[in-house]
């Protein structure tokens, strides 16, 4: 047995992939929401007995290894490093393949540039207006240490020269996003991506340093000679790294390295927008913070933090409630089960002075959690402390975005509010919200309660998934008789005469199929489980994917189990039929066009033997 193996053996997928998402038991498999694509309905299967998995949905299948590789990037041999320390095995030195080279190569890169702008930031003169800048954010010395910020100085070629003394070549220091390529001019191919700019490492949970956000120090000021290209992005006010073989944006949370621990600790996160609304959180003492980098949350984003957290409290500066794509995040964070809570920076303002004009407090904002963690930290924790529940803030906006008393204003709320309410899964909490709802419309709450339950109904119409239909028909009818046929644990021989082989329309089905009959009459008392145990190479796959169909429980029941298993025969032995029939037909009008009076009377015959073969078998 090889190391893989060794591990693979001592692993239980199940409780690896429970880990980063809910998984609830499905007859003999495990069914959850595929981390892989966004679905309502659980298409995501696991199978314990053969330690695979498979999405119906989108198509994602494989063992342990390909999972972890699927869900955190990484490679081959940093999954089984990751699975060996878990089992605690030692792993035999092997050289790592051309693509794993290549990110290791890309990640020295990293590690090596972000000393470069630390240094530049912390002991260089080039660093000073940096320096200045953090200082003028109130940001201390210790907090962007912390954080590994660095600095970028102004200047065509600081970085790559930096790395080509070092022995990189201008390929692998592009490939890492450092360098931009651009027309030749005096002999320079090259300039740097990041330029007269604050650097922050972009880690994965790991530390692992994988790109680099970049902030433009005195944007719109920049001294730099402009290029031809009207394009060029180096005046936007941040950039992120380019997509490389090691960095995704949208699959990483910045400060995420630093404030692990005190998520799990806590077991809540506070999510906010950009890295000094980290940073300046994190300095006011909140230090289960981390960054988004917009609030198009992403899956993979929301996988991440299911799985160190249940509960995410959201700051972010702007009205998430009427922003669509930070509904969608939220609405991706409830699917995933996690408890949202949301920090509104409009209550916790500053007082007003009569010479700001007065002292009306409901318009008192701090403008994002940068500015009141530096302004009032105390109150900031306050504030994260006593974060209200996502719905009341859903229906708190909408109630001031429009007017709860006329009859067109309640139709507004209610066409937004109605179908959030109806995705309450807890019957008191909905029950809550429908009471207040009714209350601030001034409504009968039986009213409220009515078009909540149609929206219910409605999302239940359009997202159901029954594999007794939808999955019946994506899966294949043969398919499905075949996963039946091995859900019970003893062989019921009978039911191999049901349908002969040559009744699949689909060849490996009916392959499948044979090499069973086979092995069966070879067996002196055979269980489902001998009969696995034998299964060929070439149909391995083909069982995983069997094993991970979600065969409803109540066909536990043997006499249930048989009746259906029957049934599904049945219907396959009429379609093999009408397959014959439709064959015949096409024969019929060939034998008519040749004008082949003989044989238009034998195939003609022959049809209508068929169909009343086929007609026998339909009562």
């Amino acid at each position: 047995m090889d190391q893989k193996d060794e591990i693979k053996a001592k692993v239980d997928l199940v409780e690896i992939v429970s880990s980063y998402l809910p998984l609830k038991k499905a007859g003999r498999n495990f069914a959850g929401l595929c981390p892989f694509h966004q679905e309502k309905t659980p298409s995501f299967m696991v199978s314990a007995e053969r330690q695979v998995f498979k999405c119906f949905g989108c198509g994602e299948s494989g063992d342990v290894f390909t999972f972890l590789e699927k869900i955190e990037g990484w490679n081959f041999r940093e999954s089984l490093e990751e699975l060996a320390n878990r089992v605690g095995i030692k792993l035999k030195k092997i050289a790592p393949s051309g693509r794993g080279q290549q990110k290791e190569k890309l990640v020295e890169i990293n590690n090596l540039v972000s000393k470069f702008y630390s240094y530049i930031l912390e002991k260089h003169a080039l660093g000073e207006r940096g320096r200045k800048y953090l200082k003028g954010r109130g940001i201390k010395d210790a907090t962007w240490k912390k954080f590994g910020v660095g600095f970028a100085p102004a200047g065509w070629e600081n970085t790559f020269k930096f790395l080509v003394k070092r022995r990189y070549n201008a390929a692998d220091i592009a490939n890492a996003g450092l360098i931009i390529a651009k027309q030749k001019r005096a002999g320079q191919e090259y300039f740097d991506r990041f330029r007269n700019r604050l650097m922050f490492p972009i880690r994965d949970s790991r530390g692992t340093i994988l790109g680099f956000a970049g902030r433009l120090i005195d944007e719109g000021k920049s001294n730099e000679a402009p290029l031809r290209s009207k394009s060029f992005e180096g005046q936007a006010k941040y950039i992120n790294s380019p997509q490389t073989p090691i960095f995704n944006k949208g699959s990483l949370l910045f400060g995420l390295d630093v404030a692990r621990k005190a998520i799990r600790d806590k077991d809540e996160a506070v999510l906010v927008e950009g890295e000094f609304d980290v940073m300046s959180a994190s300095q006011a003492g909140v230090e289960n913070v981390v960054a988004s980098k917009g609030t198009a949350l992403t899956e993979q984003q929301v996988i991440i933090l299911s799985r160190i957290c249940e509960n995410v409290i959201l700051s972010f500066d702007e009205d998430v409630a009427g922003d669509a794509a930070a509904r969608r995040g939220i609405e991706l964070l409830d699917v995933a089960g996690l408890q949202v809570k949301v920090v509104r920076l409009g209550k916790y303002g500053p007082p007003r002075t009569a010479s700001s004009g007065g002292a009306d407090l409901s318009e008192a904002k701090y403008k994002d959690p940068d500015d009141f963690a530096q302004k009032d930290a105390v109150g900031f924790k306050k504030a994260i402390k006593s974060a209200e529940n996502i719905y009341d803030y859903f229906i708190d906006s909408a109630l001031n975005r429009y007017e709860a008393k006329s009859a067109e204003g309640k139709k507004k709320i209610g066409i937004e509010i109605l179908p959030t309410l109806a995705k309450i899964s807890d019957d008191l909490v909905r029950a809550h919200y429908i009471n207040r709802l009714a209350k601030d419309l001034e409504i009968d709450v039986n009213v409220i309660a009515g078009a909540v339950e149609k929206k219910k109904v409605s999302e239940f119409a359009d997202n159901r998934i029954t594999f007794s239909q939808d999955s019946k028909k994506s899966l294949d009818i043969e398919k499905y008789f075949a996963a039946l046929y091995l859900f019970q644990d003893e062989i019921y021989k009978q039911a191999l005469n049901f349908v002969k082989p040559k009744d699949f329309a689909n060849s490996e089905v009916q392959d499948f199929w044979k090499w069973l009959r086979d092995i069966i009459g070879n067996l002196k008392q055979p269980t489902t489980k001998k009969v696995i145990d034998k299964v060929p190479g070439n149909f391995k796959e083909f069982v995983d994917d069997l094993y991970l169909v979600n065969i409803s429980p109540v066909f536990a029941d043997r006499e249930i189990w048989a009746h259906e298993l029957a049934k599904i025969a049945n219907r396959i032995k009429k379609a093999a039929i009408a397959r014959k029939l439709a064959g015949i037909s096409r024969e019929i009008k060939d034998a008519q066009a040749k004008k082949e009076i003989k044989r238009i009377e034998t195939l003609t015959k022959k049809f209508d033997q068929m169909s009343k073969t086929l007609k026998e078998e339909s009562l």
